[in-house]
Parts: C-alpha cells; structure tokens; sequence
C-alpha cells in the first residue's frame, strides 16, 4: 500500500469510515456530482483523433473508501487499446528502440518464421497533462462542498444528535 505524503491522513480515514451512513451517503453523492464534472472536464482537454481516448474516460467512487477516481480507468482489458493515452497524458523522450519484426517463412514449413532486427528513433513529445492536470476551480467547488457536510455532520456529532 503506498504511503501518503500527508500527516494524519490514517485517522482522517479511519474518522470518516466511523462516520454516520446519512453523512456518507451525503458524501459519495457529492463525489459522485463532482466527479462527473471532473470526467466532463478532462474528456473535453482530451485529445480526440478517433474520440475512443474520450470515450475511455471514467470516473468511479469507492464507497469503502470514500474515495474518487477519474481518469482512464477499467482492468487491463479495458485499457489495452488506450495505452497511448498515458503516453499523450505525459510525454515520453526522445530515443532509439530496437524493433522486431517477424513475417512467415516464404519456404511454407509450419512454426518457422523470419525476424529482422532494426532501430528505429522515437521523438520527443511533450506531454498534454489532460488526466493529471490540475482543474483548480473543480477542486475548490469539492472541497467547499465537502467542507459543509463534514461541518454539518460534527456539529450533529458534538451536539450529542443521531441523526
């Protein structure tokens, strides 16, 4: 499990898993708001030459957790036709691959086949940040929104109320 570069971040979690369901069902139906329009946000900066890039674009909310994912999402059969788009998202650097390329053996003998090794130069390309961009405004209108629940439901929880 990765370590978060946040202090006190472990009993934040552990608070809100102890929390009310009224209060966390106020809180995943806002990460769920939210997170459609981080989705619509992103799939608008995306690239889109076959619009299967934008198509790919998800968002989830882990009600466990209470966590929002957004971005290019599913198991690796989802994402096996979109690997491009983290290349697009951040770039890569210029440099020589080595390529295989094999073809079938013109003499017809079933299970043998012909490889030719060559190198060949990838460009640079700078990277279009349409996943791991930052979207201030989207982020600000989530976090005040958050930030009313979660003023709202310690309030209920120090006035002694259970609702």
């Amino acid at each position: 499990m990765a370590r978060s570069k946040l202090r006190g971040i472990g009993r934040f979690r552990r608070l809100l898993r102890r929390t009310p369901d009224a209060v966390r069902g106020e809180i995943i139906v806002e990460l769920n708001v939210t997170g459609r329009q981080i989705k619509q946000a992103i799939q608008a900066k995306a690239p889109s030459k076959t619009g299967a890039l934008r198509a790919g674009i998800e968002s989830k909310v882990l009600p466990k957790s209470l966590r929002l994912q957004v971005g290019l999402l599913g198991g690796r059969r989802g994402k096996q036709n979109l690997f491009y788009g983290r290349i697009q998202d951040l770039g890569r650097r210029a440099q020589t691959v080595q390529v295989q390329r094999r073809r079938s053996n013109p003499t017809g003998k079933a299970g043998s086949s012909l490889t030719k090794r060559y190198p060949m130069k990838v460009k640079f390309m700078r990277g279009k940040r349409f996943i791991t961009g930052r979207f201030p405004e989207l982020r600000n209108t989530l976090n005040a929104n958050l930030r009313g629940i979660l003023t709202r439901s310690l309030g209920r929880i120090a006035g002694g109320s259970d609702e």
